[in-house]
């Protein structure tokens, strides 16, 4: 019974509405061409607005209002008819003006007849006709347009929208609502509220929201027509429309409705024009379209100008993204530099994130889930002003500082602010500061991405202008002060540092790279960009991500605050240690001074700091080392020197260029390079270069040195530098850094300053090089062995060696030295090689032939070589073997002793001998230098060669003027030829027989005679004044025995090589020891038979001589040759020689008699004469 009772009364409502529509198609034929009700067949019920094919409705303010106060016909058609004609007579109502408006209209113009609307009516409502057409037939013309939004012109669709605003306020509309809404006015409460409220359109307003619960059929008939007419939103954009009418009115930003299923009210287009002239909006008007802006952002359909623009683009980018919370938005902003985009839509995502960047309320996803950490850490805006903004920039820069202080941030808002991250770092359009102020920079250098009002563009993609304006912010030394700020403060809030992801270019260009060496670290994590920093020298790095890299690290490099792990593990350092003020914050502009400042703290104070610290500082030092980008003390000081290293051998190692051209860098380059340089002489790992060079040799070589000991390390690489396994670039990377650490004087190792600190002070003051610290040193040392003294402490000797040893390999390592000779080695020396001490020993060996400046030092070199010869490295290297042998007990220079001893052996190679036979040519020369010698001699020395002895100034410093190398010695130098008087004299006292040395002495003698035997040139003397004889006459043959055979054949002509050829003979004739050929032959016999008699003074071989016992065949015969050199000379020298000759003489009877005849015959001869003599002188006086 039910159900047909249904049946029944919707059939009767079903005929009724054909009735009335059919009515309705009578009264109006002559106004529309054809219902358009079918236009809508198959949509979906519309929740909030009102179907297109409704009629349309426009009330005539000049109407009078008792013809609207009619009383109401009880049927219901006759009030249908009333509604129809309240519509005719509206369809003649002109515009009426606002006293704002600017257009041409007169306030008597229909649409139709309007200057802005006249033409587009013509082309789209005429149709043929021309009977002026009502301003109902215009709207109803235009919401059935296809794409009216885009064919009307916006001075037409502005002048639309103001005629609506003038409908909306007219109070006949309220009284039709009441008269034919009665009842359901009555049923919805927040209606019947407004129903007093006449003129004010907020009762049209709130049927049409509720439009679904309308019963009455008339009711819902005349909201469906009005519609057209006033704002049926108008409770929403009331107070919106009022204050933006003015600026609508100025911008043209009046807008027709577009077709939209979920927008709860009129205003969508409007509020996208307004807001693409977001910051020329009046303060009231602002406000509302931020409000509007909000309430758009969870759905971009409410967005009606994106949506239209981006309908197509959403479903072909975003298909799979759910409407709502801003999840179009974001998909959206992902993609808009995507080639798949359209123009339209770009430049609608680029209007909308524009609003967002400049008031952050306006995305309201953003503010929902980032609400308590903004309350928390007040990131809001002054209440005190409810006009100020909160930018997108002073957001982040606000949460990023909670997050660097320690504070938690939840998930969901940290993924918020990483897409807000890339939507800027993505388009320097969206912020503002960059285009204020870098529009002369952009133009300069970024030309070809810039174009002038032109945002959004394909050609901007991912953040191009960004990274190049970086790039020219670190390259180009006119860069505007101003809009670097303006980068500074971008990269601030960005902060690719703690999410690599921040920056879209950087993460593209560098994914291979960080799939390759980075592939274990979790995404978004900090040690990306660090990960990536630390392999910049890797095979896997790549020009366009080292590229990118640097332009990004150049500002991350300047602010310690954006170094994520740092700031986490070193905040409470720097509050306690470096005076950080406890209100630090990200939002703060800081110079990069004192920005600088607070990193060079924490280094001076690393002993000091947390474990966990230290280790993050030290990372974070090493990783700077790496470029010269990532040092802006040294990049920002030192432009014009840099402009010096743009090529570089190898890319990247411009610090290591600076630190080649040390001494002509400008002051303040200089000043920076050497704060870096003392930095990383203090701890070699910090230098990257170094480090990545020596890897493999340090785990070779080096593995035991623990952590800490860094400088240990360096000594570990520079001792196995000449090492066949050392790598080339490893061993260059450390001449580099030996060379280095000589060009000043604050580049002395720790351990040197504090073990050598008190001989520094009193001697050295004043050296400004480390060069020239380390030869003023080396003088003290010659000082006190000549002296007798020790002025240097034994730490302090203990670090020389070191510095010795390093000095003595290569000669570049020797400034000074190289310097003086510099014109010698291209001379002399041109094709040795300055490592393996080669050059030093081409120019020991031509010692002769060098200048006067490079032989005063050379001197001084050969000298220390002997005083210490553990640190030597081409004796110590060329005689390893034989030192390890028979050596490695011996101490100090009794090992240049040793291998005197066992010159002969046959373990001992050439080249071993002939860099052993310079040194003890060395120590023949001076006596002061051969400490053995001097000790067991001074008496003799005292008695016999007092007068030998001179003061020789050679050891006078040389290098008081660092700055002037190449000064020209004062004093001349002496003893060229290594004369060795004081040797030559004991030598010569040694051979006479006569004069009786102290034993310990002769001991010492027959070691300087027998070594000198080894070679004829370790006879220095006998070397220089024979060496025109040796030369012409024994060449190739045994040189000692030709000089004495041609001695012994009268051949010698010259009398200074007769005299030492007479002394070498005499010295042979004093003991068979220093007689090599007689020694080697008669060794048995002397072990035989005069192993008992004392050496010296002849008496071995007086032993040999006079025995009974037969000796062996070769013995005699040479013992024989001997006696026949030796007869060839003369005993006889003087008085003394002869008295002491006949005294000694087994004939001295015959001798005595002889000389009493010669005596006696003088005597009478004497007397005989004397009568003589004495009369002629008589006779010569009386005459």
């Amino acid at each position: 019974m039910f159900f047909r009772q249904l049946i029944i009364i919707s059939l009767f409502i079903i005929i009724f509405i054909q009735q009335l529509q059919s009515i309705e198609k009578d009264v109006d034929e002559d106004k529309f061409d054809e219902p358009k009700q079918s236009r809508q067949i198959g949509k979906k019920q519309k929740l909030l607005e009102p179907s297109e094919s409704a009629a349309k409705v426009s009330v005539d303010k000049d109407v009078d209002e008792d013809k609207v106060d009619e009383p109401k016909q009880s049927p219901r058609i006759g009030k249908k008819q009333k509604l129809l004609e309240l519509s005719d007579t509206a369809a003649k109502v002109p515009v009426k003006e606002t006293s704002t408006s600017s257009n041409k209209s007169s306030v008597s113009t229909t649409l139709a007849d309007s200057d802005e609307c006249e033409a587009d009516i013509k082309r789209y409502c005429n149709k043929g006709r021309s009977k002026p057409i009502s301003n109902i037939n215009v709207l109803d013309c235009i919401n059935d347009l296809d794409n009216a939004v885009n064919l009307i012109s916006k001075e037409c669709q502005t002048v639309i929208y103001k005629f609506k605003y003038n409908m909306t306020h007219d109070v006949r509309f309220d009284n039709a609502a009441n008269s034919f809404c009665a009842k359901d006015i009555k049923l919805l409460e927040e209606c019947h509220k407004e129903k007093e409220d006449k003129g004010t359109g907020h009762l049209v307003s709130c049927l049409y929201d509720r439009l679904p619960n309308i019963t009455e059929t008339q009711c819902r008939n005349f909201i469906n027509r009005v519609q057209s007419v006033v704002f049926t939103d108008w409770r929403l954009s009331e107070a919106f429309a009022t204050a933006c009418l003015t600026d609508i009115t100025n911008l043209k930003c009046g807008r027709l409705n577009d077709v939209n299923d979920t927008l709860p009210h009129d205003q969508g287009a409007v509020i996208s024009c307004l807001s693409k002239s977001f910051k020329t909006l009046s303060p009231a008007c602002n406000k509302h379209v931020t409000r509007l802006t909000e309430m758009q952002s969870d759905d971009f359909h409410l967005d009606r100008a994106l949506f239209i623009a981006c309908r197509d683009d959403r479903q072909r980018l975003c298909p799979r993204v759910a409407s709502g919370n801003g999840r179009v938005y974001r998909c959206l902003y992902e993609q808009k530099f995507n080639s798949l985009m359209s123009k339209a839509c770009r430049q609608e995502v680029h209007r909308r994130q524009g609003v967002v960047v400049s008031n952050v309320r306006s995305d309201a996803p953003l503010l929902r889930v980032c609400r308590t950490e903004m309350t928390e850490h007040k990131c809001v805006v002054s209440s005190e002003d409810p006009n100020q903004q909160l930018t997108l920039i002073n957001l982040l820069l606000c949460l990023e500082d909670r997050i660097k202080k320690g504070n938690q941030i939840n998930d969901e808002c940290r993924r918020e602010m990483l897409v807000h991250r890339r939507m800027l770092m993505s388009d320097y359009a969206l912020s503002p500061e960059i285009i204020a102020k870098c529009e002369p920079e952009m133009n300069q250098h970024c030309a070809p991405l810039y174009r002038k009002n032109a945002t959004g563009t394909i050609d901007q993609r991912g953040g191009r202008m960004i990274h190049c304006l970086s790039k020219a912010a670190r390259t180009e030394k006119s860069f505007s002060p101003a809009c670097l700020g303006a980068i500074k403060s971008l990269i601030r809030a960005v902060d690719p540092g703690s999410d690599i992801r921040a920056d879209p270019l950087l993460e593209t260009t560098c994914r291979p790279v960080i799939d390759a060496v980075c592939q274990k670290i979790k995404p978004g994590d900090s040690n990306i960009v660090m990960c990536l920093l630390n392999n910049l020298k890797h095979i896997r790095m790549t020009e366009d991500c080292e590229d990118r890299l640097m332009e990004i690290t150049y500002f991350i490099a300047r602010d310690w605050r954006l170094t994520p792990k740092l700031i986490r593990t070193c905040q409470a350092n720097l509050v306690s240690l470096c005076q950080l003020p406890p209100n630090w914050s990200m939002t703060n502009t800081t110079s990069d001074t004192t920005i600088g400042t607070y990193l060079g703290c924490l280094y001076q104070q690393k002993s000091k700091l947390d474990k966990e610290c230290g280790t993050e500082l030290k990372r974070l030092m090493s990783m700077r080392s790496k470029s010269i980008g990532l040092m802006p003390e040294i990049e920002d000081n030192c432009i014009e020197d840099l402009a010096t290293c743009a090529n570089p051998d190898v890319k990247g190692e411009e610090m290591k260029c600076l630190q080649k051209k040390y001494d002509k860098l400008e002051p303040q380059c200089k000043t920076a390079v050497q704060t870096y340089t003392k930095m990383v002489m203090s701890d070699p790992s910090l230098d990257s270069l170094l480090m990545k060079a020596c890897e493999p040799m340090v785990d070779l070589f080096c593995s035991s040195i623990d952590g800490g000991k860094e400088n240990d390390l360096l000594r570990c690489l520079i001792k196995h530098k000449n090492d066949n396994k050392m790598t080339i670039n490893c061993k260059a990377g450390i001449e580099h850094h030996q060379i280095l650490s000589l060009k000043d004087k604050a580049f002395l190792s720790d351990q040197f300053t504090r073990k050598c600190s008190k001989e520094i002070t009193e001697h050295c003051a004043e050296k400004k090089t480390k060069a020239s610290i380390i030869q003023c040193v080396a003088d003290l040392i010659l000082r006190d062995v000549i002296q007798k003294r020790k002025t240097i402490n034994d730490e302090c000797r203990e670090e020389l060696k070191f510095e010795f040893l390093q000095r003595s390999e290569n000669i570049q390592l020797d400034p000074l030295l190289a310097t003086a000779c510099k014109a010698d080695i291209v001379r002399l020396c041109a094709s040795k090689t300055a490592g393996n001490a080669q050059v030093l020993d081409c120019l020991k060996a031509n010692h002769d032939k060098v200048s006067r400046t490079c032989y005063a030092r050379l001197k001084k070199r050969e000298k220390l070589d002997v005083v210490l010869p553990t640190n030597d490295f081409s004796l110590t290297t060329k005689c390893s073997s034989v030192i390890q042998k028979f050596c490695s007990n011996e101490k100090k220079q009794n090992m240049l002793l040793c291998l005197r001893r066992n010159a002969n052996h046959e373990s001992v190679s050439p080249i071993c001998r002939n860099v052993l036979y310079h040194r003890l040519m060395v120590l023949n020369s001076d006596a002061r230098f051969h400490k053995d010698l001097i000790t067991n001699c001074h008496r003799d020395v005292t008695k016999f060669c007092s007068n030998v002895i001179i003061t020789d100034d050679d050891l006078a410093d040389e290098s008081n003027d660092d700055n002037d190398k190449n000064k020209e010695e004062s004093d001349e130098v002496q003893d060229r030829d290594m004369g060795g008087r004081v040797i030559e004299c004991l030598r010569s006292k040694y051979a006479d027989t006569k004069n009786d040395l102290e034993p310990q002495c002769v001991t010492e003698i027959i070691d300087v005679v027998q070594a000198s035997k080894l070679d004829i040139q370790l006879d220095v003397q006998l070397y220089q004044k024979c060496k025109k004889t040796l030369a012409s006459f024994c060449v190739g043959s045994d040189q000692e025995d030709c000089l004495k055979l041609l001695f012994q054949q009268k051949k010698l002509t010259d009398v200074e090589c007769k005299k030492q050829v007479l002394r070498i003979i005499k010295e042979g004739r004093a003991d068979v020891h220093v007689d090599p050929g007689l020694l080697i032959t008669c060794q048995a016999d002397i072990l035989k038979y005069c192993n008992d008699v004392p050496i010296g003074s002849g008496k071995q071989l007086q032993c040999l001589l006079r025995t009974k016992k037969p000796v062996s065949k070769s013995c005699k015969d040479m013992l024989s040759k001997r006696q026949e050199l030796w007869s060839s000379i003369s005993d006889v020298d003087n008085i003394g020689d002869l008295t002491k000759h006949i005294i000694n003489s087994k004939n001295n009877v015959y001798l005595y008699g002889i000389l009493f005849i010669i005596l006696s015959v003088i005597f009478l001869t004497g007397c005989v004469s004397r009568p003589c003599i004495r009369y002629r002188r008589v006779s010569k006086y009386n005459t």
